[in-house]
């Protein structure tokens, strides 16, 4: 997999998408804001080392096919 991205400039909108080249536009609702506050000061916290045991926030994700 190859992934190249670009950020728009500062005057646009405050959105975050993801653009396939096989025509799917993905977008990430809360952006890649989606854990709730851990302590990460916390050397025996799983959470601290492990992502899969940090909680989420609700978010949800759009897939959306790009017309040609």
């Amino acid at each position: 997999m190859e992934l190249s991205c670009r950020f728009a400039e500062q005057t646009s909108i405050h959105d975050r998408c993801i653009e396939t080249d096989m025509g799917w536009k993905i977008i990430l609702g809360r952006g890649l804001d989606i854990f709730q506050n851990y302590e990460m000061n916390n050397a025996f916290s799983f959470a601290n080392k492990l992502q899969q045991f940090r909680a989420c926030k609700p978010f949800g994700v759009t897939y959306h096919r790009k017309s040609e």
